[in-house]
C-alpha cells in the first residue's frame, strides 16, 4: 500500500505527462486531477471546489474582461498603428517597438490577447520592409510572456504569487512590485534579441510566383503548395456541365474538386475593355457555354474530374487575368481558446458559419496538407481560405476563435473616441485603486469588469462572458486543490526539504536558483499557471525552514514560471506564432534556451537587490 502522499505525487506525475501531451486539453486534465484526488479520498468536497471561489481565479475572469474592452474599443488597435507609424524603415527601431509595445500591452491584457492583436500589424508591416515576419514574430511572442512579469495583474503567476504569500500570513505584493525586475529582464530581452537571437532567425524571403495580382497573396499561394493545384477548364457550347448549376454538378463530393472562381463573358463593355468579368464561385452559380473556371484539386482528383467530362485543362498563359486576388484571400491562425480546436471542418460547419472555402492547412509541424472534412484541427495551425471579401473582412474582425495575419485589404478597425476614453478613464482608475489598496484588489477588478459593461466598451454581457477565457479559469480552479492535497500530505514539505537540504549549506542563493531551476524545467512541459501552483508553497516553505524572508524565492518561482522560451508549446504565444514565423522545434531551442538561461542568471542576479532575505 502506498501512502497518501505517494498517491499525490503519482496523480502529479500522470497529470504532468498529460499537461505535456499536445492532444489533452489542460483545463480537462485539470478537472480530471481534480477528481481523482477527491475519488481517492486525498481531498474533501470544500477543499475540491475552493479553487472556484478563489480570488485569484475570480480577479482573472473579470481581468479578461477589461482587456476585452481595451481591444474593442480600438485602443490596442492604435497602439498597433503606432507601431508603424514610430517605426519607419528601421529594422532596429521594428524590433525595439514590437518589443516595447507587446510589452506594454501585456501588463493590462493576457499575453495571448496581445499577440491576436499585434501579430497581423507585425506580419503586414514585415511584409512591407520587405523583412521575413521570422525576425519579429518570435521576439513579439517573448515580449508578450515578459511584459506579463511587468505588473501584479500581467499574469496568472503573479496573481497566484501575492495570493500564496497572504494565505501564508505575509503581506501581499502591490500593483508595481513586478516591475523593477521585470524591466530588467525586457531590456535585457530587447538586447538579446538584438544581437544574439534575430540573427539565428535570418531567414530568407519567399520565392514570388505569378499566379496572383499581389506579390504577397502570391507568396502564400507558393508557401501553402496551392499554386501547383490551380487548373483551369473552358466550357464549350453544347457541354453537358452548361446550364447547371455547381450545386447540382456536386464536383467537391464525388471528386473533391472545388470552383474558386469563374470569367464570364459579358454582352457590353461597360465592364470593361476585355469583355470578361470575373466572379467568385458559389453553389448557386450557372454554368454557361464559354465560362473558363478556375479550379483547385490535387492531381488525381483533377483527372478523375476530366475524365468525367471528357475534357483538357487550358493552359495557364492562355488565360486572361484570371487569377487569385488579394482581397479573396487571407491566412488565419486558430487561437488556444478556440471553439475550432478539435473540431473538424465538417463539425465546425467551417463553410456555412464563414462562407469560405478552406484551400490549406500547415500544422505547427510546417507539415501542409488539403484538409478533408474530417481532419481535426489544432491551436496554432494556420489556413489559407478562400471567398468574398466580405466574408474575410468580417472574419478579420474575429480575434477569438481566429487572428487574421496576412490580409491586407481589411477595411480599418473602427475607433470610437469617447468609448475609448471611457475605457481608458476605467482601466486608469483600476490602476490607481490597486497601487493604493483602498478596498480588496478582487473587488476593484471586478468594479472595473462591471464599468467596461456599463460604458458599453463590451458591447454587453454575453460578449463579456464570451471575452473570459474559461480554460485557464477552470485550470487554475482544478489546480489550486492540487497545491491543498500537497500540502496536506507532506507533499510541499518533503520537497521543501529535499531542497534545503542539498542547497541549504550553500546559502539562500542556491535554494533560490535551485527553486529557479526546478520550476523553469517544469514550465517547459506544463503552463505557467499549474507550475506556479505547484511551486509557490514550495517556495515559502524552503525560506521558512532555513529562515531567511520568503519574497525573494516567492519572486523567483513567479519569474521562472512565466519565462519559458524554449518550445514551442511552453507558452500559447509561442505556439501561435509558429506557423506565421515558418519556425521549426529547433528555432525555439536554438533562440529560446540561451535566453531563458541568461533571464535566470540575470533575476537570480537582482533579485536579492530588491527583495533581500
Amino acid at each position: 500500500m502506498i501512502g497518501e502522499m505517494q498517491l499525490v505525487f503519482v496523480i502529479l506525475l500522470v497529470t504532468t505527462v498529460c499537461f505535456a501531451v499536445p492532444r489533452f486539453r489542460s483545463d480537462l486534465v485539470a478537472l480530471c486531477s481534480l477528481l481523482a484526488l477527491f475519488l481517492t479520498g486525498v481531498i474533501t468536497v470544500g477543499e475540491a471546489l475552493a479553487g472556484f471561489s478563489s480570488t485569484v481565479v475570480v480577479m482573472l475572469a473579470v481581468l479578461f474582461i477589461v482587456g476585452e474592452g481595451i481591444a474593442q474599443t480600438g485602443l490596442a488597435g492604435k497602439a498597433g498603428n503606432l507601431l508603424v507609424k514610430m517605426t519607419g524603415n528601421s529594422e532596429f527601431k521594428m524590433l525595439v517597438f514590437v518589443k516595447l509595445l507587446v510589452a506594454i500591452l501585456g501588463c493590462f491584457i493576457s499575453n495571448t490577447g496581445t499577440v491576436a492583436i499585434l501579430m497581423p500589424v507585425v506580419v503586414s508591416l514585415s511584409m512591407k520592409m520587405k523583412v521575413h515576419p521570422g525576425k519579429l514574430l518570435m521576439p513579439l511572442a517573448f515580449g508578450a510572456s515578459m511584459g506579463g512579469a511587468l505588473t501584479l495583474i500581467g499574469t496568472a503567476p503573479n496573481l497566484l504569487a501575492r495570493d500564496a504569500l497572504i494565505n501564508s500570513g505575509f503581506a501581499g505584493l502591490s500593483f508595481f512590485d513586478f516591475t523593477p525586475v521585470g524591466l530588467v529582464i525586457l531590456v535585457t530581452g530587447i538586447i538579446y534579441m538584438w544581437f544574439v537571437g534575430r540573427r539565428m532567425l535570418n531567414k530568407p524571403m519567399e520565392i514570388k510566383t505569378k499566379i496572383a495580382d499581389t506579390a504577397s497573396v502570391s507568396e502564400l499561394l507558393h508557401q501553402y503548395g496551392v499554386d501547383q493545384k490551380l487548373h483551369y477548364l473552358e466550357l464549350p457550347s453544347g457541354h453537358d456541365a452548361v446550364g447547371k448549376t455547381l450545386k447540382e454538378l456536386k464536383w467537391p463530393n464525388k471528386h473533391n474538386v472545388t470552383v474558386l472562381k469563374i470569367r464570364k463573358k459579358t454582352a457590353g463593355k461597360l465592364l470593361g475593355k476585355s469583355g470578361f468579368q470575373q466572379i467568385i464561385a458559389t453553389p448557386s452559380c450557372l454554368l454557361e457555354a464559354g465560362d473558363v473556371l478556375l479550379l483547385y484539386a490535387d492531381e488525381t482528383s483533377m483527372q478523375s474530374l476530366l475524365g468525367e467530362l471528357g475534357l483538357e485543362t487550358a493552359a495557364r498563359e492562355s488565360v486572361e487575368g484570371l487569377n487569385i486576388q488579394d482581397a479573396n484571400i487571407a491566412e488565419v491562425i486558430l487561437t488556444p481558446q478556440s471553439n475550432l480546436v478539435n473540431q473538424s471542418l465538417a463539425d465546425a460547419s467551417f463553410r456555412d458559419k464563414y462562407g469560405l472555402t478552406v484551400l490549406a492547412v500547415r500544422c505547427r509541424q510546417n507539415n501542409m496538407k488539403i484538409p478533408s472534412v474530417d481532419d481535426e484541427l489544432s491551436y496554432g495551425d494556420a489556413i489559407l481560405v478562400y471567398g468574398k471579401w466580405k466574408n474575410i473582412d468580417l472574419l478579420a474582425k474575429e480575434k477569438r476563435d481566429l487572428v487574421v495575419i496576412s490580409h491586407e485589404v481589411v477595411a480599418p478597425e473602427i475607433f470610437n473616441p469617447i468609448r475609448a476614453m471611457l475605457a481608458g478613464a476605467v482601466l486608469l482608475f483600476m490602476i490607481v485603486m490597486l497601487v493604493f489598496e483602498w478596498i480588496p484588489a478582487v473587488i476593484t477588478v471586478v468594479i472595473a469588469g462591471l464599468f467596461m459593461i456599463l460604458t458599453r466598451s463590451v458591447k454587453g454581457t454575453d460578449q463579456a462572458y464570451r471575452a473570459i477565457n474559461w480554460n485557464i479559469v477552470i485550470l487554475i480552479a482544478c489546480m489550486l486543490p492540487m497545491a491543498t492535497a500537497l500540502e496536506n500530505t507532506g507533499g510541499v514539505a518533503f520537497i521543501a526539504d529535499s531542497i534545503t537540504t542539498v542547497m541549504g549549506g550553500a546559502g539562500p542563493i542556491a535554494v533560490m536558483a535551485a527553486l529557479y531551476i526546478i520550476t523553469s524545467i517544469f514550465g517547459v512541459f506544463i503552463s505557467n499557471t499549474a507550475t506556479a501552483v505547484l511551486f509557490l508553497p514550495v517556495a515559502i516553505l524552503a525560506a521558512q525552514e532555513i529562515g531567511v524572508s520568503p519574497l525573494p524565492f516567492v519572486m523567483a518561482v513567479t519569474y521562472a514560471s512565466s519565462m519559458s522560451f524554449s518550445t514551442p508549446v511552453s507558452t500559447p504565444p509561442n505556439a501561435m506564432v509558429m506557423v506565421a514565423g515558418k519556425y521549426n522545434f529547433l528555432d525555439y531551442v536554438k533562440v529560446g534556451v540561451p535566453l531563458q538561461v541568461i533571464v535566470g542568471v540575470v533575476v537570480l542576479l537582482v533579485l536579492p537587490t530588491f527583495f533581500p532575505f
